[in-house]
C-alpha cells in the first residue's frame, strides 16, 4: 500500500512545477516560451495561458514561471503568465485598487474608484480606429480632432497661430472692425 502511496505522491510532485524562463516568443497567436524546469531539463514552446484581455512580454532576466502538466502528460504543458519579480514590480497598493505596469515604471493605476492615474515615462497616445486623436509629451498637448468644450476654456494665456472666430455672428478678431462716428476702424493691428 505504500507503494502505491508513494507513487501517486511522485505523479502530484510533477504536475505542477516552477521554473526559469530562457525564452519568450510573442509572435504568434499564442506566447510561448522555453523554460528550464529542472537542472538539465528544458522545454520549449510552452504555451502560455494569459487571461482574456491581457497581453504581457515580461523581461527575462530573472523571469520564472509556473508550468502545469494537463492530466498529468509532460508532453502536454501550459504555463502560467511569467512574472519577474526583480524588474520593477509595483506594490503597496490599497485594497480594490488595480495597476498594469511594465519594467520602466510606466503604469496605469485605477485607485479606490475615484482616480485614473497614468504615469509615462515620455509620451502618452490616446488613438482612435489607430489614428491618434490625443499625443501628449512634457513639451505639450496635440488634440487632432475638433474640441467643443461646452462648459468654456479656462487659461490664464490663449494663443492661436490663425484667425479666432466668435459666436454665430462669426466675429473675426484678425479681420473686426468697430463703427466710430459714421465710419468703420480699420482691422486690428
Amino acid at each position: 500500500m505504500d507503494e502505491h502511496i508513494d507513487t501517486l505522491h511522485q505523479l502530484l510532485r510533477t504536475q505542477i512545477v516552477r521554473g526559469v524562463v530562457l525564452d519568450v516568443d510573442d509572435t504568434g497567436g499564442d506566447q510561448l516560451v522555453t523554460v528550464r524546469t529542472h537542472y538539465g531539463v528544458v522545454r520549449a514552446k510552452v504555451e502560455v495561458a494569459h487571461p482574456f484581455g491581457l497581453a504581457t512580454n515580461v523581461p527575462l532576466d530573472g523571469a520564472v514561471v509556473h508550468v502545469f502538466a494537463n492530466a498529468g502528460d509532460p508532453a502536454d504543458l501550459v504555463a502560467l503568465p511569467p512574472r519577474n519579480p526583480s524588474s520593477a514590480r509595483m506594490g503597496n497598493l490599497g485594497a480594490g485598487d488595480a495597476m498594469l505596469y511594465d519594467s520602466m515604471g510606466q503604469k496605469v493605476y485605477l485607485k479606490g474608484g475615484k482616480i485614473v492615474l497614468i504615469d509615462c515615462a515620455s509620451e502618452l497616445q490616446v488613438r482612435i480606429g489607430g489614428t491618434t486623436v490625443l499625443d501628449v509629451t512634457a513639451d505639450g498637448a496635440t488634440l487632432s480632432v475638433p474640441l467643443d468644450a461646452t462648459q468654456g476654456i479656462k487659461t490664464t494665456k490663449l494663443t492661436a497661430s490663425d484667425d479666432v472666430v466668435a459666436g454665430d455672428a462669426s466675429i473675426s478678431l484678425v479681420g473686426h472692425k468697430h463703427p466710430v462716428s459714421g465710419s468703420m476702424t480699420g482691422t486690428p493691428e
